[in-house]
C-alpha cells in the first residue's frame, strides 16, 4: 500500500504538458490532413479557422500544451489542500514477478 501525500504542482503540470501537447500534436497533424483534403472552413469564421485550418499542426499542441500545465498545477495544487492536509490517498500497487525483481545488487 502507497500514500500519496503530496503532489509537486510544477513537476505535475510539466508532465500534463507533454501528454497534452503530444495529443495536439497528432490532432492538429490530422485536422490538417483533412484542411488539405478539402474540408477546410470558411475565413470568415476568424479564430476557428485558425484552430482547425492548416495551421492546426501548430495552434493545437500550443493550446493542449498550455492548458496541460494550467490544469495540472490547479489539479496538485488543490489535491495537496484538500486531501494532502489530511491522511493522503492510498493506492495499491500489484507487481508482477518478474526475473529482474529477483537479482540481487
Amino acid at each position: 500500500m502507497v500514500i500519496i501525500k503530496e503532489i509537486d504542482p510544477v513537476e505535475f503540470g510539466k508532465t500534463l504538458l507533454i501528454v497534452q501537447g503530444t495529443m495536439g500534436l497528432v490532432f492538429g497533424f490530422f485536422t490538417t490532413i483533412a484542411t488539405f483534403m478539402g474540408f477546410s472552413m470558411p475565413k470568415r469564421l476568424g479564430i476557428f479557422s485558425l484552430i482547425f485550418g492548416r495551421q492546426a499542426v501548430f495552434s493545437l499542441p500550443l493550446f493542449y500544451g498550455v492548458s496541460g500545465y494550467l490544469i495540472g498545477r490547479i489539479t496538485a495544487g488543490l489535491y495537496n489542500t484538500l486531501i494532502g492536509s489530511k491522511k493522503g490517498l492510498r493506492v495499491e500497487i500489484l507487481r508482477k514477478n518478474t526475473a529482474f525483481n529477483n537479482v540481487k545488487t
